[in-house]
């Protein structure tokens, strides 16, 4: 295993996710630029980069009979494209960089990743790297890369164990993997691979692994989970999507993880500008802060693989109480989901049995499915009824096929205020996944969790969705 550093002083790293370089602009260079700068004078001094895949974008959207669709690159665009983003994330840090591949990166048949990447890695690390998982030793630390989609998972398994053992008889101390797909998506479902995380877990149990990065779901959390007799830690981040205001997930969407199974947690729907995690080892301890550029918004570090504790966090949200009282003088409301679609729906809206709203729902990219917000307005004069606790039906006269999930009810309270009730634990689907298939649609029931999925037969009203100001929804 190619060893960067045999200094035992304490050294920092920092760690990049979805950077989506597009042609011809590669706009995001602005962004990278910004970051390399917010870092330069850090102590211990950053030593090298690491990226969690998609440094590129790889194609172009357009719309097609009404749908955006995405044209993927050719071959030697891609090839511009990712040549064009490693020499810049290269200079523009002045330092190595080593790169998870992507699921972007692999466009135009995949040849073009490792043949620009690979050679760069080779220079990098004084030997031939000669596939897309790979690993190396810098002081008391392994770092491991790994390909979300190998052709053997198998074989990659099996070359990261001996990587890992020989780390250990060597003397490491902390272990960190990187990939681009999470082991499991918090609130994107579909955007995972249940073989690659399978075929990671023996990993997971044998080594005690301080982390594993990754990116993809353009999401940014943290968390410790407890699963199958093995503590995993998972950081995900992503550089090219940001928001000012950092929206905990759990207001807004269900998450798909059992929170008992978590002793630690916490995510945000984007990334802030200019996102990076910047990581420091120092002898036992390992220090993550989640930055915006120079600024630190959140802190935390361990010294044993999974037991995690915060040094800085942000001030909690103030929240909204509301009260019977309160929702007499409701200015507006808004029933929020998120649906899976993939041919346009035209669905009929109740709010506590009665008829608010006709919604039309989607069609919807696969890449979408229960990812996009739909926001259905309450009218003026259906406000009145609104409860603490509610019921929200969805009729389906035309047969159509779809489902929606992450649901919540948004008020304006009379002093401009902003209320929402708890988000929904459940995902409604206007058909079994027999009458899906019938009609040649399944993707949603295989993306979601089988204990949150509420079906009903095609053509009958959707089990109620119940949102309540005051308690749990489901």
């Amino acid at each position: 295993m190619p060893v960067l550093s045999d200094s035992a002083k304490p050294f920092s790293f920092v760690v990049l996710g979805d950077v989506h370089y597009t042609r011809p602009n590669f706009e995001i260079s602005k962004v990278i630029a910004g970051i390399a700068n917010s870092v330069k004078d850090c102590q211990p001094p950053v030593a090298f980069v690491c990226q969690t895949g998609d440094i590129a974008e790889g194609g172009t959207y357009a719309m097609k009979d009404g749908k955006r669709v995405f044209r993927q690159a050719n071959y030697d665009e891609m090839k511009e494209e990712l040549a064009f983003a490693m020499k810049d994330v290269t200079e523009r840090f002045r330092l190595p960089l080593f790169i998870a591949v992507g699921n972007h990166d692999k466009h135009a048949g995949g040849k073009a990743f490792p043949e620009v990447a690979l050679p760069l890695l080779s220079r990098e690390l004084g030997v031939t790297i000669a596939q897309t998982c790979y690993g190396f030793r810098y002081g008391n630390s392994c770092f491991v890369f790994l390909d979300y989609a190998p052709a053997d998972c198998d074989a990659q398994q099996k070359f990261a164990g001996e990587l890992l053992v020989s780390a250990r008889a060597a003397g490491v101390r902390h272990i960190f993997l990187f990939a681009h797909f999470p082991l499991w998506p918090l609130i994107r479902p579909g955007f995972s691979s249940q073989r690659f995380t399978d075929s990671l877990l023996p990993i997971f149990k044998q080594f005690p692994v301080d982390a594993f990065f990754c990116g993809h779901t353009h999401n940014t959390s943290a968390w410790v989970r407890h699963f199958d007799g093995a503590t995993i830690t998972q950081i995900q981040g992503v550089a090219c999507q940001s928001s000012p205001e950092m929206v905990p997930m759990e207001e807004r969407r269900t998450l798909m993880m059992p929170r008992d199974e978590m002793s630690y947690y916490w995510g945000y729907l984007s990334g802030p500008p200019a996102g990076l995690f910047l990581v420091t080892v120092d002898n036992a301890r390992v220090r993550v802060q989640f930055r915006t550029g120079a600024k630190v918004v959140r802190e935390f570090e361990w010294r044993e693989p999974g037991h995690i504790t915060d040094i800085r966090k942000p001030e909690p949200r103030p929240s909204v109480t509301v009260t019977e009282t309160a929702l007499k003088q409701v200015t507006a409301a808004t029933l929020v989901l998120c649906p899976w679609a993939e041919d346009r729906a035209e669905v009929g809206v109740s709010l506590n049995g009665e008829r608010v709203a006709t919604a039309q729902l989607g069609p919807t990219m696969r890449s979408n499915a229960f990812v996009n917000e739909t926001r259905i307005p309450v009218p003026p004069a259906k406000l009145t009824l609104l409860r603490l606790a509610n019921e929200v039906t969805f009729d389906n006269p035309n047969r159509a096929v779809f489902g929606v999930g992450h649901a919540y009810l948004e008020i304006q309270l009379a002093d401009g205020r902003t209320a929402r009730t708890a988000v929904s634990d459940r995902f409604l689907f206007s058909a079994t996944e027999t009458e899906g298939n019938a009609a040649g649609n399944t993707y949603g029931w295989k993306i979601i969790p089988s204990k949150t999925l509420v079906a009903v037969s095609l053509g009958q009203p959707l089990a109620p969705m119940r949102l309540s100001f005051s308690g749990d929804a489901k």
